[in-house]
């Protein structure tokens, strides 16, 4: 008997733990498949098909409308209000007409308002409002333009505007300028949704402590019909007359500003910021989202003297006075002749007004009686063919030059950085969420205050605002632009 052939017996023995391997899958996979046919195809658990559910948005509304019943909210449980609460149909929420409201006129707003929780998102032009749970009204986030500056996702405003005798300055563009502005902010408000708020403050440069700021409300009022009517009532007079002009012009209630204990916010209590920034301090206090403030200039600023500055000023002061004993004037004579000639002065432009409007044309409004006297001043008295000449006898020095002052100041001047420092503690200690700050400074046509521009452009870009310069053209300009639309 003859051996197997060395080769082919060691590829019969290599090829033993592949048969094993193939016997063993076959034999799995007839268990599996005996398992399919009998557990499931054959008598096992059948599915069968359960009965139509309801949809996610259904869902929805039953949860909501069992929360508001729970509430004792009003919404029922018919399905015409099950469909007003929630719709995905284009067109499907409609809100009732904004009603039509005094002297204002259309305005450039539009955006999206968002509900509280889960509502319908409303988009349009003007009036912008969400459906939110409980209630049915959610916080509405616009886009708005004012004076052509657009600020983004607001849903409380305030506004911080000047109204003091300066801003009605002919070099600024007197009645006709601020008329503008009051018509452009009532334009906005006007349009403001329900969901929004909005609050007004205004302020005068030249004014004594915090009595220079005064608020519509100490707090954010809902844009509301009703509200929005009261405020139109009290901001229709402020600056419509010349006979009374500044924060005393509002109509009704003026809320004086007392301001809130930040002494453990590291303000500092020697600065003295122009009164623009204490105006924006109330409003801040309202903690709105974003604020437009309108000024003619950015303001003054000063620091309190320390007791060894203030005792070197006296030292100054004495020997001020002690020069003018010398050169043989009285301090108090020339403080009397000096105030004589303005009360005469005053007089007389007193009487160059009331010829102006018995004209029919604005009167000449100065906030300083030394402003008669200025070149640009002294030309428009001409040109209306008048003359108030100035007489400074009995109190002028050597030279022939006025002496407008012989007080002596308890402040020094302080740096712009200061201001941009104190509102950012401001900000730090009296609002929750980010606020926009945009400022519009009011200048005449031969006005090119660079400082200014430099500073307050660098203040609103550090407070995610605008900075912009307007002019009595630029607003004329804006506001025959929204006539035309």
């Amino acid at each position: 008997m003859s051996t197997p052939h060395p080769n082919l017996y060691r590829r019969i023995t290599a090829s033993v733990p592949l048969l094993v391997t193939v016997v063993v899958h076959v034999i799995l996979l007839g268990i599996a498949g005996y398992f399919v046919t009998e557990q499931i195809i054959g008598g096992g658990k059948k599915f069968e098909p359960s009965a139509p559910t309801e949809s996610i948005a259904q869902k929805q509304v039953e949860h909501r409308l069992q929360v508001a019943r729970k509430g004792g909210g009003s919404a029922s449980s018919s399905p015409v209000s099950a469909s007003r609460i929630f719709s995905t149909a284009e067109g499907a929420l409609q809100m009732p007409e904004m009603p039509d409201l005094p002297s204002v006129g259309a305005s450039s707003l539009s955006g999206m308002g968002f509900g509280k929780g889960m509502g319908a998102v409303g988009t349009g032009t003007g009036y912008n409002t969400g459906i939110g749970s409980g209630s049915g009204t959610g916080v509405g986030f616009m886009n708005m333009s004012f004076l052509g500056v657009t600020s983004q996702n607001s849903s409380k405003i305030v506004f911080v505007v000047e109204v003091g005798r300066e801003l009605l300055d002919i070099r600024k563009g007197g009645f006709e300028a601020f008329a503008i502005i009051r018509e452009e902010m009532m334009k906005l408000i006007s349009r403001l949704p329900p969901s929004a708020e909005f609050g007004v403050v205004l302020f005068e440069r030249y004014g004594w402590n915090n009595n220079a700021v005064v608020s519509f409300n100490s707090k954010l009022m809902p844009a509301t019909v009703g509200n929005k009517q009261e405020f139109f009532e009290w901001m229709k007079p402020v600056n419509a007359n010349p006979d009374r002009l500044g924060i005393s012009s509002a109509s009704g209630r003026r809320n004086r500003w007392t301001p809130k204990d930040l002494s453990s916010a590291g303000i500092d209590a020697q600065l003295n910021p122009p009164t623009w920034a204490r105006a924006l301090h109330y409003a801040m206090e309202m903690e709105p989202d974003t604020v437009y403030i309108i000024s003619g200039s950015q303001g003054d600023v000063s620091r309190d003297l320390t007791p060894a500055e203030l005792e070197r000023r006296k030292r100054e002061h004495e020997k001020f006075l002690a020069d003018m004993k010398r050169d043989g004037l009285d301090p108090a004579a020339v403080n009397a002749a000096r105030e004589r000639f303005l009360s005469k002065a005053r007089g007389q432009l007193n009487e160059v007004n009331t010829k102006l409007r018995a004209q029919g044309k604005p009167p000449l409004i100065v906030t300083d009686t030394r402003r008669i006297f200025d070149r640009d001043f002294q030309a428009e008295l001409k040109r209306g063919g008048f003359e108030i000449k100035l007489d400074t006898a009995g109190w002028a020095d050597k030279q022939g030059r006025p002496i407008w002052w012989i007080g002596m100041n308890s402040t020094a001047r302080a740096e712009f950085s200061d201001v941009v420092m104190h509102i950012s503690k401001l900000k730090r200690a009296l609002i929750k969420n980010q606020v926009g700050i945009n400022y519009f400074l009011f200048v005449g046509p031969d006005e090119k205050p660079q400082s200014s521009i430099d500073n307050l452009s660098d203040l609103t870009r550090r407070n995610s605002g605008k900075f912009e310069l307007i002019t009595t053209r630029r607003l004329q300009e804006l506001s025959a632009r929204d006539a035309a639309r």
